[in-house]
C-alpha cells in the first residue's frame, strides 16, 4: 500500500472520528473505508447514467457481477444487465 498526505477537511474529520469511534478502528482505517465507499458511489453514479457497464463496475471493485449489483441496490441503482452479463454471470458459476 502506497503512502499519501492528505489535507482533510474540518467537516470530514468529524465523519473520520464519528466512523474510527463507531467501529472502534483507527482513524487511518476509518479514511480508507470512507474513500472506498465514496468510490462505491462514484461508480454506481457512472453505471446509473450507462457511463459504465455493470462488467466495469464490478471489475474496478474487484468483485462478480452478482456482488457488484448486490453492491448497487442499496444506494438506489437498479440493474439494467444486457444478455452478455447475464451469460457472464452464469459462467461463473460453473
Amino acid at each position: 500500500m502506497k503512502a499519501k498526505t492528505l489535507r482533510v477537511p474540518e467537516g470530514l474529520r468529524g465523519a473520520v472520528q464519528d466512523l474510527s469511534s463507531a467501529e472502534h478502528i483507527e482513524e487511518s482505517a476509518a479514511m480508507r473505508k470512507l474513500m472506498y465507499m465514496g468510490y462505491g458511489v462514484f461508480l454506481a453514479t457512472q453505471y446509473r447514467y450507462g457511463r459504465l457497464s455493470l462488467r466495469d463496475v464490478a471489475q474496478r471493485l474487484d468483485l462478480s457481477l452478482s456482488e457488484a449489483l448486490e453492491r448497487l441496490q442499496p444506494l438506489g441503482v437498479s440493474g439494467n444487465t444486457g444478455a452478455d452479463d447475464i451469460l457472464a454471470s452464469l459462467r461463473s458459476l460453473q
